[in-house]
Formats: structure tokens, C-alpha cells, sequence
């Protein structure tokens, strides 16, 4: 690049000489305007000198227009740069700053000057910086850290901050350059990541305690087939009718055991995957087939259902509300105990801005110990009782698919038991008329 100062004085004169000489040899007319009284040494000596102001005035009109690109370069590299530029002091002032990390922080430039980063760092990250900058100050070589600062105009974000010692080039004295990179949305995609890694970790938990389970409650009915084919053949051979009669029918009921359980294992597992269109039920309606499904274990054990009369719209996947209702009532109705006079209450509650659905009973109770693992596969608190343990945890299955969550609450043995369960926004049930 050219400029002024490069330009030396004595080149100068030189060239506007020549451009002299090549005035007087192109057009000697422009001499004959001198009046013979003036000296032509002088008025050479003039000629000249507007040559030179005239070059000189050229030389600095370039250099203007260099500087101006340069400086266009300069705002483009340095202010509009996707990431914040700052110089801090060894003090930790921030002695110059970019548009981008103005922006960044929600602070006009000229307000940053003068002032620590520090003030821009979370109280909870104070300790992350502190230790970045004495890194950086104690052993000089570049230090990076990730902390949340606060930006006035916004939220706190998440920010990288990459620093390097440099010695100022006009003074001489020690600075620090440091490049602000908001690592927000970074830092989302990770939580992201890290709830996928602990929902598959507590996902691989289950499904390890699901296998096992599986594996024993189906090994138990195969090897009760397996010890009675055994007596079987043995009485065959012996031709005792009778005790051929009660090995076939151990053997039936340890097969029916299995087919019910592999029956409940399919249907738990098509739950979320093989779904029916979500459709509009009136409350009355679900909880009617749900209690015609029952009927038979309700009747002979002389319980008494109520059902809310309150009209009340459901939206979901209708058969498997039918479920929840039938397997809710049929495990109340199972665990009545010795209640003299048992009852079951179906109905919903307002709960804020929710709708609380519940099934009550006034049966035997579930101790504070099991109240969390019963909805967990093949869970069953009494061991005598039919059923696979399987009712409950598809009753939670439905309910999570639905979006809503599912608790059970009960004062102790004996004091009965209250399921409670919601549905989501998008299944929220609606109050409105109930069909007849």
C-alpha cells in the first residue's frame, strides 16, 4: 500500500521535474505566459511545487480510500464476527469489546468499557471464573471454561470462554484477549442426551427385571407340566383312573396359567405400539364396560359399586380406558380382605387445573412399604392370590401413554385403597354430556 510517508521528498521533486519536461516538450505555450521580467528560475521552482502538492494530494486520496476499506474490513472481521471479541486488563476490565459481544450481554458497548466480566458471570459460576482467570494469569498459556452469564435485555446463556495473554501492541502492557461463544443451544442438546441416557439406563433396568421375571413365572407352570406328565406316565402304567383325572387337570391349569400369562405379557407389550384412534367417551359409558368385564368376581363377592353421576367426557384410546377401569376394579374386589360389607367408588375430582380420576375401596390396604412398586411387572403382594401380577403395570402402561401419571393412596393394612390417575393435555377429559 501506498502512502504519503513512503513517498519521499526527493522523488517527488523529481517526478513533478519530469512531469515538467513533458509539459514544456508537449505544449510549450504553457511558458509563454511568463512575463520576461519574472525569473524562470522561480517560476520553475513554482511549477514544481504544485506538482508536488497535486501528487501529494493523490497520494493521500489513495491512502484515504486504503484506509477506509481497510477499516470496512476491520468492522466486518472484528464487530460483526459470529462470536464476542473482548480485551480485558490484567484487573479483569474489559477494555474493548465487539457489537457481537455487546449483544451477547444486552449492554451498549461504550457501557462495557471499564467494567469486569466478572459482573456478567452467574453468582452459581463465580468460582468457575475465578479459577479460569488465575489459570490464565499464573501460567499465561490459553485457558478455556464454560459458565452462564447474564445478558440485560434476556435470559442467562451459556457461554465458552477461550482466553489468551497477549502484550498490548501500542503499550506494551500485558491483556487479555477472550472470545465469547454462546453455547446455549449446545448445552440443550446435551440435557437432551443425558435424559435419553438415563431414561434408556432406566429402561434397560426394567426390561432386565421384566426378563427375569418372565423367565420365573414362566418356568414355574413349565415345571409344573413337566412333574406331572411325570406322575402322569407313572399312573398310566398303574391304570389309576382317578389320579390320572387330577395330573390332567394339574396340567391344565398349569398350561391355562401360562397361556393367560403370555396372553397379559402380549397385551402389556402392544400397549403405545398398537393403539385404537382416540375418540370422545362419556365417563358412565367406559366404567359400564369395564364393570360388565367384572361383573361375575363383583357379584360373588357382594360388592357394591358407585359410580360418579357428574357428566364427563374422556379422549383416548377407549378399549384400553375400559381396561384400566377392569383391571383397577377387579384388583380392588381381589384385595377386599374380610370387609363385611365391601364397596367400590368410581368418580373424579377437580384438582387445580386438572381432573383427578379415582377408584376407592374400602378392602384390605396397601402398606406405605408397596405403594410404588405394586404398578411394577409381575408385582404381587399376596402370592396366593390368581392373577399374574401383571394388571397393574399395564394399568400405568396405559395411563403414561395416555401422558398422565398414576399413585395409589392408603393409610395402612385394613384402611383401604384409593387409585388416582390423570391424562394429558392432550387426552384431558371435558366435562359435557353423558349419554344415557
Amino acid at each position: 500500500m501506498s502512502t504519503v510517508d513512503e513517498a519521499k521528498p526527493g522523488d517527488l521533486r523529481r517526478r513533478a521535474e519530469d512531469k515538467i519536461r513533458g509539459k514544456s516538450t508537449r505544449s510549450p505555450e504553457n511558458l509563454a505566459a511568463v512575463s520576461p521580467e519574472e525569473d524562470p528560475k522561480l517560476l520553475h521552482e513554482l511549477q514544481v511545487h504544485q506538482i508536488e502538492l497535486e501528487m501529494q494530494n493523490e497520494e493521500l486520496r489513495r491512502t484515504h480510500e486504503e484506509l477506509e476499506a481497510s477499516r470496512a474490513r476491520y468492522f466486518d472481521l472484528y464487530d460483526l464476527a459470529p462470536v464476542g471479541y473482548c480485551t480485558l486488563s490484567e484487573q479483569g476490565l474489559i477494555l474493548e469489546a465487539n457489537l457481537t459481544a455487546s449483544a451477547m450481554l444486552g449492554v451498549a458497548r461504550g457501557a462495557l468499557l471499564e467494567q469486569p466480566l466478572a459482573r456478567y458471570v452467574l453468582p452459581e459460576d463465580q468460582g468457575l471464573y475465578h479459577a479460569h482467570r488465575t489459570r490464565l494469569l499464573a501460567t499465561g498459556a490459553p485457558q478455556g471454561c464454560e459458565l452462564r452469564l447474564r445478558c440485560a435485555a434476556a435470559a442467562p446463556f451459556w457461554a465458552r470462554i477461550d482466553a489468551t495473554m497477549r502484550r498490548d501492541p501500542g503499550s506494551g502492557v500485558p491483556v487479555c484477549r477472550a472470545v465469547l461463544i454462546d453455547i446455549s443451544a449446545l448445552k440443550r442438546v446435551e440435557e437432551v442426551l443425558q435424559d435419553h441416557e438415563r431414561e434408556l439406563a432406566e429402561k434397560n433396568a426394567v426390561l432386565e427385571r421384566f426378563t427375569s421375571a418372565v423367565s420365573h413365572d414362566l418356568k414355574s407352570p413349565l415345571c409344573t407340566i413337566s412333574t406331572y406328565l411325570g406322575f402322569l406316565v407313572g399312573d398310566i402304567r398303574k391304570q389309576d383312573a382317578g389320579a390320572i383325572g387330577n395330573n390332567l387337570e394339574a396340567i391344565r391349569k398349569a398350561a391355562d396359567k401360562m397361556f393367560r400369562l403370555l396372553a397379559e405379557l402380549s397385551g402389556l407389550l402392544r400397549v403405545g405400539h398398537q393403539n385404537n384412534p382416540h375418540v370422545d367417551a362419556p365417563f358412565q359409558d367406559v366404567v359400564r364396560e369395564a364393570l360388565d368385564a367384572v361383573a361375575g368376581s363383583v357379584a360373588g363377592r357382594g360388592v357394591v359399586i358407585k359410580v360418579a353421576l357428574e357428566p364427563l367426557v374422556l379422549h383416548g384410546d377407549r378399549p384400553r380406558l375400559v381396561e384400566v377401569f377392569q383391571n383397577l376394579v377387579d384388583n380392588a374386589v381381589k384385595f377386599m380382605g374380610d370387609q363385611r360389607a365391601p364397596r367400590v367408588e368410581i368418580g373424579f375430582e377437580r384438582d387445580g387445573g386438572e381432573t383427578v380420576i379415582f377408584v376407592r375401596d374400602n378392602g384390605g390396604g396397601i402398606d406405605s412399604r408397596h405403594q410404588t412398586k405394586i404398578f411394577d411387572s409381575f408385582e404381587k403382594l399376596d402370592p396366593g392370590t390368581s392373577g399374574t401380577g401383571l394388571g397393574l403395570a399395564l394399568v400405568k402402561r396405559i395411563v403414561e401413554v395416555h401422558g398422565g401419571r398414576i399413585w395409589v393412596e392408603s393409610a395402612g393394612e385394613g384402611q383401604g385403597a384409593t387409585f388416582r390417575f390423570t391424562l394429558n393435555a392432550a387426552a384431558i377429559p371435558r366435562f359435557g354430556a353423558s349419554s344415557s
